[in-house]
């Protein structure tokens, strides 16, 4: 029997730098989440550009 291909995720690893209380609170919410980090990192800048993107719309500005 063949194995079941597993999905490849579109990451790429880096190394990032944090001020110590940002990562102590990303380390918090991915164990209670039980995320791991990268992903977690990856969904809340997904989030604040989304974000930023409906505050453009809204205020009437559009950046590029």
């Amino acid at each position: 029997m063949r194995k079941k291909k597993r999905k490849k995720k579109e990451y790429v690893r880096t190394t990032v730098s944090l001020p110590k209380d940002i990562w102590e609170n990303l380390r918090i919410e991915s164990i209670k989440t039980k995320t791991p980090m990268g992903e977690l990192i990856a969904k809340k800048l997904k989030e604040y550009e989304r974000l930023t993107k409906k505050l453009n719309i809204v205020s009437g500005e559009v950046l590029d």
